[in-house]
C-alpha cells in the first residue's frame, strides 16, 4: 500500500506544481496583456497629440498664407494712383471711376485751389514717365474735395463697402514732396470730427491720395497731419462714403 499511497502524494504534488505554473503563466499573459493596452494607449495619446500639433500648424499656415501681401496691393493700387502738377502746387489724385471714354479722379481742393480760383482748370497729371493732360470739373471747397477728368480709360480703384475699424490695418499710396508712387503703411488710430485718425506717415504732396485697406479698396482721401514737437502718426483722412456723397463720383 505504501508504494501507492506514495504514488498518489506525488500526482498530488505534481498536480499542484502544474496548477501553480499554470496560474503564474496566466498572471504573466495577463501583465503582458495590460502591459500592451498601457503602450497602445500611449502611443494612441502620441498620435492624437501630434495630429494636434499637425492641425495648428496647418491653421496657423493657412492664416498666414490668407495674409494680403502688401506689396501687391501697393502695386495694384499704384497703377491708379497719380501726382497732380497745380500751378506750384503738387498733390495726388486717384481713379474712382472709368467708363472706357472718360476717366474721373479725386484729389483734394486745397491741392488745384490757386488754379481755380484763377479759372485755369487744366492740369497735369503724372506717373513716372507717363504724363496725362486732365480737368477740374467741379468742388467741394467745404469738404476740400475735388474731382478731375480725364479723356481716356484708366484702371479704378473700388470703394470699401464698411469703414474700417479702429485698429485695421491701412496702407496711402500718394506723392509726399513730390515723390511719386511712394507707399506708406499704418493703422486706423480714431476717429476725430468726421475724420479717420490714421498712423501711416504723410506728407505734403500726399494730399488728396488714397488711403486703402489690404484689399486694395478705398476707405478714405489723405487730407492732413498734425505738426507738433513730438507729434508723430497723427495723420487724418476724408471718409471716402463723405466723398462719393459729395461728388457723387464712386
Amino acid at each position: 500500500m505504501w508504494p501507492i499511497a506514495a504514488a498518489v502524494v506525488a500526482a498530488v504534488v505534481l498536480l499542484g506544481g502544474l496548477a501553480v505554473a499554470v496560474a503564474d503563466e496566466r498572471n504573466r499573459s495577463q501583465r503582458m496583456e495590460r502591459m500592451l493596452v498601457e503602450a497602445r494607449n500611449r502611443i494612441e495619446a502620441q498620435e492624437a497629440a501630434a495630429n494636434g500639433v499637425s492641425r495648428r500648424v496647418a491653421e496657423l499656415e493657412t492664416r498666414l498664407n490668407s495674409q494680403p501681401d502688401q506689396a501687391a496691393v501697393a502695386k495694384q493700387v499704384g497703377a491708379s494712383v497719380f501726382t497732380v502738377e497745380s500751378g506750384d502746387s503738387i498733390g495726388t489724385a486717384f481713379v474712382i471711376s472709368s467708363d472706357g471714354g472718360r476717366s474721373t479722379l479725386i484729389t483734394n481742393y486745397h491741392v488745384i485751389e490757386e488754379e481755380w480760383k484763377a479759372n485755369r482748370k487744366g492740369l497735369r497729371l503724372r506717373q513716372e514717365s507717363r504724363q496725362l493732360d486732365a480737368t477740374v470739373e467741379r468742388v467741394s471747397v467745404g469738404n476740400d474735395v475735388a474731382l478731375l477728368t480725364f479723356s481716356g480709360a484708366l484702371p479704378t480703384l473700388s470703394k470699401a463697402p464698411d469703414q474700417p475699424a479702429v485698429g485695421d490695418p491701412v496702407l496711402v499710396v500718394g506723392a509726399p514732396l513730390g515723390l511719386g508712387g511712394s507707399v506708406s503703411n499704418g493703422i486706423v488710430a480714431a476717429y476725430r470730427n468726421g475724420y479717420i485718425q490714421f498712423t501711416a506717415p504723410i506728407a505734403p504732396g500726399n494730399s488728396g491720395g488714397p488711403v486703402v485697406n489690404l484689399k486694395g479698396q478705398v476707405v478714405g482721401v489723405a487730407r492732413s497731419k498734425l505738426v507738433a514737437a513730438g507729434a508723430e502718426g497723427l495723420s487724418f483722412a476724408i471718409p471716402i462714403s463723405l466723398v462719393c456723397t459729395t461728388m457723387t463720383a464712386c
